[in-house]
């Protein structure tokens, strides 16, 4: 055989191996995984009816969950087949893990709601977390009694042994066993609360997870139709209000404002939201009490608070 030939044909084996490679790939790409209404997956699932920023689909051995906040795919492969032996993903967009995951650690340090896990029954299953800034009393035994591990985000060795490590924050660094929990990226109460789903894809507990999200949901629907029944002259004028570093402002996250809407309130004024008021400036305090003795009634929510302050 020429050497011409020889080459041509290592030319078009490469081609062809390339060729099944990015067929290999697609088949985990969100669209493909989409386009397969033939394929059964093993198993119950979950659909995503209310947040906006990720979505979950499935093949008949694994799940792909596309997170539309930082545009990472993981690829969740059952730990029972033989894909789960020989596949392993680690790129800026495609992440993979075996599940139901034997363990995890929990980025706590950015108010993780540690509250899902112990929804779908999986907190035996967390092994470490950053801080012991929870309101979990069982969570916080659980680290008294060292079944929980508090571990230094600092310290990628101590994250290294857990098979995820889910995190909030998207701007640290991302080891191959991160996954980014975004729901504080929703804009609504309960699009935050339906991430418990994501949660529940790592754990084979979509049941689970459309069980609890559904009694969320429709309890949440049944009790802000308690002040659309109620006629009122006015609305109670409610100011949601943080306190960090000295400073009191108002809140302007979404999905509080939409709490306030919800319950039947009405939020403070464009043209006052955007005050702030330094409790070290006399003219400031008073302003601030003017504000919150005003005729309407007036809610006040301590968020973010340093450590040297307490909450009243």
């Amino acid at each position: 055989m020429s050497r011409g030939c020889s080459y041509w044909i290592q030319r078009l084996l490469m081609a062809a191996w390339l060729l099944s490679w990015k067929k290999w790939l697609s088949a985990i790409d969100i669209g493909a995984a989409a386009a397969a209404p033939n394929v059964k997956p093993q198993g119950n699932i979950s659909k995503v009816e209310d947040a906006q920023n990720y979505h979950i689909y499935y093949g008949q051995t694994f799940k792909v969950i596309k997170n539309g906040i930082d545009g990472k795919s993981y690829l969740l492969i059952q730990s029972d087949t033989r894909m789960a032996g020989r596949t392993k993903y680690c790129t800026p967009r495609i992440k993979s893990f075996v599940i139901p995951l034997s363990n995890f650690s929990v980025d706590t340090t950015t108010s993780f709601p540690v509250s899902f896990f112990e929804l779908l029954g999986v907190v035996g299953s967390m092994k470490g977390m950053t801080s012991n800034t929870v309101a979990s009393e069982c969570v916080l035994k659980m680290v008294e009694g060292g079944e929980i591990s508090l571990i230094n985000a600092s310290e990628p060795q101590q994250l290294a042994p857990f098979a995820a490590h889910f995190v909030s924050n998207l701007d640290q660094f991302q080891a191959c066993n991160f996954a980014n929990f975004a729901a504080t990226g929703e804009d609504s109460p309960l699009q935050r609360a339906e991430w418990i789903k994501f949660l529940g894809a790592f754990a084979n507990l979509e049941k689970r997870a459309n069980q609890v999200y559904k009694a969320v949901k429709d309890n949440y629907l049944c009790l802000i139709k308690v002040p659309e029944a109620k006629e009122k002259a006015f609305k109670p004028i409610v100011a949601w209000m943080e306190y960090q570093n000295g400073i009191w402002s108002f809140t302007k996250e979404l999905y509080k404002l939409k709490y306030v809407e919800d319950a039947g309130g009405e939020n403070v004024d464009a043209s006052i939201n955007k005050i702030t008021y330094n409790i070290s400036n006399p003219d400031d305090i008073e302003d601030l009490h003017a504000i919150l003795c005003m005729k309407h009634t007036v809610g006040m929510q301590l968020d973010t608070i340093p450590l040297h302050s307490s909450k009243t």
